[in-house]
């Protein structure tokens, strides 16, 4: 690939911010957009300035770098540098109202509490809880998709007549979108018949999309919220900072009736990640790095934290696909901390104010990793276990039939561009099917727009409306006995997409389209450097 004209490094710069970011845009390793820029002798894209005049306001009136920096999205030891810059570097002589109100917040707790903590004594109206300490909590907002008609029979026999609070019930249909049988067309007619009864009006039919891209996406749930869902991916919601996890229909029913529920607090794992993503790698290798090394059982009932520079350079997108996939480790909650991408994310998204929640710079975690992924290759979870994961050179000649780009997990527009780049100009293989299932009407839009649906469509692959699609095993994909399937989805465990004889492997959008063209499980750098050189 030439390198761009000045005029178009800016544009990309102005567009996509980061030099990670343009590389992924472009398909070019990061120290090569580096290197143009410095050629060309144009600055690393830095935030809008903050003048001393605000950075002093923020310090006499807080303090502390932590809670100014919160101030404008941005960590305590940024906060610290912009201080250091303006040379404000004592303390305020005088204490101002929002430094009285924290101190005396501070002074009655311990102090060392996790997001999760912090969050879950919010909602059960306490200053502080305690790891292993049973709290009840009314949730900000809770989520049924199809498997609504289950949580409908049970709030009938409870004998309740009317909901908790419609306002707060959205339920999405997804999982059998279109439906596939009598059985699912009869339980998506009671649903409808329900919603129009007790006037839920966050009810979006067949044509909406995957459940938990639409509850982020519409603003369902924001920055230090509490969400149940009753889908085990409900954890997904943590990329913005929120707290979500997954329960039962029973336990549904009862919150749809009370209002109420009751939770253990959990244990904490904060995990670091180190070094840069290198060529063809994606937040879905990171998480399946992790999830091989935790295992499945590694966070069970846990809340788990990330952190580093490569999560803070991620999407909301990205770290949609940290958050949901904690789900297979075993995590109760998965959060990426609120900041600056997060802000961004929902400037134009959300109406509503909400309030961000950061743990303790002392916060008592049960255990704390770190990965250093500047060399990590693509990640491969191999039948029938998610954390069966191998790097994508291990595997030889695996011959695949099916190839899945979709799912909660890896449908959003940017997993859409990765493979459409991939793809551009070929034909995958011919002993190969590949099924594109954009995750929301939305993203599906966005792609028709930018021409990544008449890429996918030239390349002989079949798009299919959002929803789960064949993720479930329902409809839309299943397998027949003795396929092979590699799949951007969350879990590939025995029929879990068919025939009980079918295996399925998890990869990233790349190492999908990659596969696709070769009809083989396929390293994806082997044709993103073809791309780069041009």
């Amino acid at each position: 690939m030439k390198a761009p004209k000045k005029e178009e490094l800016l544009r990309l710069q102005k567009k996509y911010k980061t030099d990670r970011k343009i590389a992924q845009a472009i398909g070019v390793p990061q120290y090569l957009v580096k290197y143009w820029r410095r050629k060309k002798r144009i600055d690393n894209f830095s935030e809008t300035k903050y003048t001393e005049e605000k950075i002093r306001d923020l310090w006499e009136r807080y303090g502390n770098d932590r809670d100014a920096g919160a101030e404008l999205s941005i960590s305590p030891s940024a906060f610290y540098k912009w201080r250091k810059k303006h040379n404000i570097k004592d303390k305020p002589k005088v204490l101002k109202m929002a430094q009285l109100e924290l101190s005396f917040a501070q002074s009655s707790s311990s102090g060392s509490l996790t997001i999760a903590q912090k969050i879950l004594a919010r909602k059960a109206g306490k200053s502080k809880v305690e790891v292993g300490e049973i709290v009840e909590v009314e949730p900000d907002v809770v989520m049924s998709h199809d498997n609504a008609g289950l949580v409908i029979k049970q709030f009938k026999n409870i004998g309740v007549s009317k909901v908790w609070n419609p306002n707060k019930i959205v339920i999405p249909l997804d999982h059998r979108a279109p439906a596939e049988s009598e059985k699912t067309a009869n339980a998506h007619h009671q649903i409808r018949l329900f919603v129009k009864d007790q006037k839920i009006k966050n009810f979006y039919d067949i044509n909406e999309g995957i459940c938990h891209q639409v509850m982020v996406e519409k603003a369902h749930i924001l920055p230090g919220e509490l969400a149940l869902g009753t889908d085990s991916h409900t954890t997904s919601y943590g990329c913005i900072g929120a707290l979500s996890t997954g329960i039962g229909a029973t336990e549904m029913a009862g919150i749809w009736a009370l209002g109420k529920l009751w939770l253990k607090v959990p244990e904490s794992i904060k995990i670091v990640f180190l070094g840069r993503l290198p060529l063809g790698v994606y937040a879905k290798d990171v998480i399946l790095l992790v999830i091989k090394n935790l295992t499945s059982e590694g966070a069970s009932y846990k809340s788990v934290e990330f952190y580093g520079e490569v999560v803070s350079e991620m999407s909301v997108s990205e770290r949609f696909t940290l958050s949901n996939l904690s789900m297979e480790m075993g995590a109760k909650f998965a959060i990426v901390p609120f900041d600056k991408v997060t802000k961004r994310f929902l400037r134009n998204s959300s109406k509503r104010s909400y309030q961000p929640v950061w743990a303790d710079k002392i916060a008592g975690y049960e255990n704390e990793y770190e990965f250093n992924i500047s060399k990590l290759a693509p990640q491969i979870a191999c039948p029938h276990s998610v954390d069966n994961v191998k790097d994508v050179e291990e595997l030889g000649d695996v011959k695949i039939d099916q190839v899945v780009l979709g799912s909660c997990t890896n449908g959003r527009l940017d997993d859409l561009e990765i493979a459409a780049r991939i793809l551009k100009g070929k034909r995958i293989h011919p002993d190969t099917r590949m099924l594109v299932l954009p995750c929301s009407k939305a993203v599906y839009l966005e792609a028709l727009k930018k021409g990544i649906i008449r890429i996918f469509l030239e390349s002989d692959c079949v798009v299919l409306n959002p929803g789960c699609g064949p993720c479930l095993g329902a409809h839309e994909g299943i397998l027949a006995e003795g396929e092979r399937c590699l799949a951007t989805t969350n879990r590939n465990f025995k029929g879990r997409m068919g025939s009980s004889q079918s295996e399925v492997y998890l990869a990233s959008p790349a190492t999908a389209a990659a596969t696709a063209l070769k009809g083989k499980i396929a390293d994806p750098r082997d044709f993103l450097k073809k791309i780069w050189r041009g």
